[in-house]
């Protein structure tokens, strides 16, 4: 055995590639933000197997000749890759609901799609599902105040409930859809089921807008209309007779009365960015708002 000789004729050199941080692409810290605002709002993220069984894709009209069918599956009922999240979380809330009165859940994970013989596309989907056992209809609210986005009305399919479905826009384009689980595919209880293409959603980084400087200045009013209104297009309406100096029009609370109307409260926000609005201009939009609606047939409650 002999010692180890160094030899300090020998300068040490730094390595000649330079050294950086590296960055993740904007996609994935998209994903990322997306999963802690949904974990923020009290949802639990799941993460399902990618494949389904033919009877779990029947439930939700999926063809199974429309599916990836796997060779040889890892366990019986997985035969098939599957085209949406769906039969997944649909799994999961028939599964918590033994056990639980209400709980959020999310997914975010890929659909897989045959593609003419070439290799199968992947889209990235985000699901989440509100389930609870009382009526239903805060959980639609509550997944809209969540996703952002407005809800239009849409024809149900056959896995929704009839009256309780809608497409899911931002910023002009159809981006998913919304609904609640029709009562035949939850024993107990109702679940209410956001599904979203994130292909379709901007991952932009948002622009920085100005602290205001001015105050502003709100009213609520309540409009009366027919039981199925919908209340987005009593929101846009109370936009459109606001005026330019309309700011934000929220809306409140709604109540079933006893002559099979509804009455629907919305707080309207006015304000400017270089002045603070007189008592006599906000007045103005307040009047104008009662005037339009009542031209289109409601009533108001001031």
């Amino acid at each position: 055995f002999s010692p180890l000789v160094v030899d300090d004729s020998i300068e040490p050199q730094p390595p000649l590639v330079p050294c950086a941080p590296s960055f993740d692409p904007p996609e994935r810290e998209y994903l990322r933000n997306l999963k802690r605002h949904y974990t923020a709002q009290g949802f639990t993220e799941v993460a399902n197997y990618s494949f389904i069984s033919e009877a779990e894709a029947g439930l939700f009209g999926l063809k199974p000749e429309d599916h990836v069918r796997v060779l040889n599956p890892i366990a019986a009922g997985q035969e098939l890759m599957r085209t949406s999240l769906l039969p997944g979380i649909h799994r999961n809330i028939v599964e918590n609901a033994k056990h639980a009165e209400s709980f959020r859940l999310f997914e975010i994970g890929r659909e897989i799609h045959l593609n003419g013989g070439d290799k199968p596309i992947e889209i990235p989907h985000l699901v989440a599902a509100i389930y609870s056992k009382d009526d239903g209809r805060s959980a639609l609210l509550e997944l809209k105040r969540v996703s952002g986005a407005e809800f239009q009305p849409t024809e149900p399919k056959p896995w929704e409930h009839p009256t309780r479905a809608a497409l899911v826009v931002h910023n002009g384009t159809v981006i998913g859809r919304v609904c609640e689980l029709h009562p035949n595919l939850v024993e107990t209880g109702r679940a209410a089921v956001l599904d979203i293409d994130i292909t379709t959603v901007s991952t932009t980084t948002a622009k920085y807008t100005p602290i205001r400087r001015f105050p502003s200045s709100s009213f609520d009013l309540t409009v009366i209309g027919d039981a199925r209104a919908y209340a987005a297009t009593l929101e846009n309406d109370f936009r459109q007779f606001g005026g330019p100096l309309t700011e934000s029009v929220e809306y409140v609370r709604e109540y079933l009365q006893p002559d099979g109307r509804k009455s629907v409260t919305f707080r309207t926000t006015a304000g400017a960015s270089d002045r603070t609005l007189s008592g006599a201009e906000v007045n103005g939009i307040r009047d104008s708002i009662i005037a339009g609606m009542q031209s289109l047939g409601y009533e108001l409650r001031v």
